[in-house]
């Protein structure tokens, strides 16, 4: 008996799905991610003027209260909580 390969498919079945693989990683290769931040998230990123002065102002009471230098001034501190809760 004779056996013929008519109607069979001639393509190996693991070449196919290598091909296939192949397929899907160029695809996946022009898909790339992007990122872009927008000129409102940019400027956040810097700091304000009234930031930059507020650091400042906590770097020099924490170098005075390392010095021993730090004084508070009772009289000032009892009005401003008068003021905080009076509101």
């Amino acid at each position: 008996m004779k056996i013929t390969n008519h109607g069979v498919n001639q393509i190996n079945p693991y070449q196919r799905n290598q091909m296939q693989v192949g397929k899907t990683q160029q695809t996946m290769k022009q898909a790339a991610d992007q990122l872009e931040i927008s000129s409102a998230a940019k400027s956040m990123q810097t700091k304000s003027p009234v930031e930059v002065e507020q650091a400042e102002r906590v770097a020099a009471i924490k170098a005075d209260i390392e010095a021993g230098t730090y004084k508070v001034d009772a009289k000032q501190l009892a009005t401003n909580i008068l003021k905080y809760y009076q509101i």
